[in-house]
């Protein structure tokens, strides 16, 4: 993760600066980011209107001074806080996050996450502050370069027949090792995990649009067997695969 450094000229000017109201406001206006910032108590003293509206909120007043335990799924809340300790103990930040969270309606959704920490004037880490955005609903590339694009897409689409690793870096001129430490820069993940997450959203997909069976929808999505696709499962969305369809399932 890079380190951005803030040029001479830059200090001067934000030591200029009489409000911070500007930025703020500036944050409020981009439709579709959600902005936060927590104290080192991981208690939101700030967040844009996205971020609260999500959660089915109206005002901002009605956020501040709570935790993620306070307003999400305990699972979810568990996730947020051991990043948010990873960012407040080393003060780096924590970038191109790519996760797979579930919406207020039950349906799974690929977010990106980056996660600053909040430094004061001796130099201090006195909170975490963040950007949260869901790319498949703006439209969002997570990167600029495109074959790794390209290979994200390719697992997202062919997650139930996913081509060997090896064969898709070399259609893209790129080695195995390559391949690997390119799109972990931009996910945070290997593509075998990313691979995963795919095939946990293609699931949930079935679950709520179907009445197949664990073990059918765990064969044909590549499970060795329905107690690794339960697993795995679990592991990402924090419930069972039978949990899921009994709360999100039309049936």
């Amino acid at each position: 993760m890079r380190k951005s450094k803030v040029s001479p000229r830059q200090k001067e000017f934000l030591q200029e600066i009489d409000s911070t109201s500007s930025f703020l406001s500036l944050l409020d206006s981009i439709d579709g980011l959600s902005f936060f910032a927590k104290d080192n108590d991981f208690r939101l003293i700030f967040a844009n209107p996205y971020f609260y509206r999500r959660l089915g909120l109206h005002s901002e007043k009605e956020i501040l001074g709570k935790n993620d335990f306070e307003l999400f799924p305990e699972p979810l809340a568990r996730k947020f806080r051991k990043d948010d300790e990873w960012v407040l103990t080393r003060a780096k930040p924590m970038t191109g996050l790519v996760e797979l969270f579930l919406t207020q309606q039950g349906v799974p959704a690929w977010y990106q996450t980056n996660k600053f920490p909040i430094i004061n004037r001796l130099g201090e880490t006195i909170g975490v502050m963040g950007t949260v955005q869901r790319y498949e609903k703006t439209g969002l590339d997570l990167t600029k370069d495109r074959k790794i694009q390209g290979v994200m897409e390719q697992i997202r689409r062919d997650c139930r027949n996913a081509p060997k690793m090896s064969l898709v870096a070399k259609e893209n001129g790129l080695s195995h090792r390559q391949l690997n430490r390119k799109f972990r820069e931009v996910t945070g993940l290997t593509p075998q995990q990313f691979l995963l997450r795919a095939r946990v959203g293609k699931a949930c997909e079935w679950l709520r649009e179907s009445s197949r069976s664990l073990a059918e929808i765990g064969y044909d999505l590549g499970f060795c067997d329905q107690s690794a696709f339960s697993a795995q499962f679990r592991k990402r969305m924090q419930m069972t695969p039978r949990q899921y369809r009994l709360q999100y399932g039309k049936a």
